[in-house]
């Protein structure tokens, strides 16, 4: 009786955790597609490369991603079915967490060294701080909080890392279709790096994500291996 009532506590935590998570990243989405809008001088300017909109910016996309899964987890909460579980597990492994906390700890980092080519005071302006944390924060404590109440089935590391590595280079592809497409970088700070220390840079970016794939892991191993519920 003590187990099951612990089990249904855990069920419920999990589920609210999805859904708050759902409600507010997607709030949040929804304010920076339609709201969170540099003005168009920007683009006459050459500040800002006139394709693809919100989806140009890894963190945008991240979002996307993140509330995506949230709305899935809950999903399977709900429904308790496997198929929604075998998807779960894969994207927390694979994108949602390696994902969260790269974007968070690179933009936290870069802004430490110099903020004002990172994040601009006048874009305090257009993002409200709410909306700055959110995407760039509350998504790694959203995923680090997921993994230690949910219990996720990892892929094999091979191919976990090679989704996640996929993600990255096509990402790559997309920046570098913009820049060849326009004439400008996504994020102005790269057209500063010198050629081998931007490909060095992005290659410290995959390293970074894949380590925080192996961090997952592990930690998904030592919290649930013995104690692995049924079902999840």
């Amino acid at each position: 009786m003590k187990s099951r009532l612990v089990l249904a506590s855990a069920h419920k935590t999990r589920l609210l955790l999805h859904l708050l998570a759902t409600v507010h990243l997607g709030y949040a989405i929804y304010y920076e597609y339609f709201y969170a809008q540099l003005p168009s001088v920007a683009v006459q300017l050459g500040l800002l490369a006139p394709v693809g909109g919100k989806f140009k910016y890894l963190t945008f996309l991240n979002g996307l991603l993140q509330c995506g899964y949230y709305l899935l987890a809950s999903l399977h909460d709900l429904l308790r079915l496997q198929r929604l579980q075998q998807w779960r597990d894969y994207l927390l492994a694979c994108l949602v967490l390696p994902l969260a906390l790269t974007l968070s700890v690179t933009f936290w980092t870069l802004c430490a060294i110099d903020g004002e080519s990172i994040y601009p005071y006048f874009l305090e302006l257009i993002y409200p701080k709410w909306l700055k944390w959110t995407m760039h924060c509350h998504v790694a404590v959203y995923a680090l909080l997921e993994l230690c109440t949910t219990a996720h089935q990892y892929p094999k590391r091979g191919r976990g890392l090679a989704g996640l590595t996929a993600a990255l280079i096509l990402y790559l592809i997309w920046i570098y279709f913009v820049l060849f497409y326009t004439g400008i970088w996504i994020y102005p700070f790269l057209g500063a790096l010198m050629p081998a220390t931007r490909l060095c840079f992005f290659a410290a970016i995959i390293l970074l994500a894949c380590g925080y794939y192996l961090v997952g892991e592990r930690i998904n191993q030592v919290l649930w291996t013995s104690s692995r519920e049924n079902g999840h």
